[in-house]
């Protein structure tokens, strides 16, 4: 590979939000990203860096390693929870060859999304995005319709349209349809 483009893919790795790190199979960090740099050296974090990747809590560890071992090119989830703190940490993982490429997400409840090209791809309004965004960030019809200073009325009608721009009837069908639109807002 061109080394002006090794050093751009580098660049964008270490500016990309997620946070991504590629380990050995002895958890040794080979490459952190900025963001999992963060999350790792936070004192809370489920996870630590110390010379290797492991649960802060030794209960953990073996449960870890095990899933770390088992994991394969089509890859795994695995959520480790700290029992003192509560905190979740979402592990995506994919077999690399003598290596180990993971995906970290903090499960906090604080995450919000935004929703993007909701009108090109199905029509939706703007106001009807709004209500979808706000809904997808857990407020209520209710906390929706006075944080946009409308009736609830409003919100529901919004919400009937939305659906029926998607051709879905539940809202796990709406949220489902909603997903490859999402956009974390950290």
């Amino acid at each position: 590979m061109d080394h002006d483009i090794q050093r751009m893919i580098a660049g964008w790795m270490e500016t990309d939000r997620e946070a991504r790190l590629i380990v050995g199979d002895d958890l040794r960090p080979q490459w952190v990203s900025a963001e999992a740099e963060r999350i790792l050296s936070d004192p809370n974090s489920v996870l630590y860096y110390n010379g290797r990747l492991r649960p802060r809590s030794p209960k953990l560890d073996n449960e870890f390693r095990s899933f770390v071992s088992e994991v394969t090119e089509a890859g795994s989830t695995h959520c480790l929870t700290d029992s003192r703190t509560g905190e979740h940490v979402v592990l995506t993982m994919t077999r690399l060859t003598g290596a180990v490429a993971i995906t970290l997400r903090l499960a906090e409840h604080t995450s919000r999304v935004r929703l993007v090209d909701l009108h090109q791809a199905f029509g939706l309004t703007d106001a009807e995005r709004s209500v979808a965004e706000h809904l997808l960030n857990g407020t209520t019809a209710d906390e929706t319709a006075s944080l946009l200073g409308v009736s609830l009325e409003t919100v529901r009608t919004h919400i009937k349209r939305a659906y029926a721009k998607l051709g879905v009837s539940s809202r796990e069908a709406f949220f489902n349809k909603l997903r490859p639109f999402v956009v974390r807002l950290d």
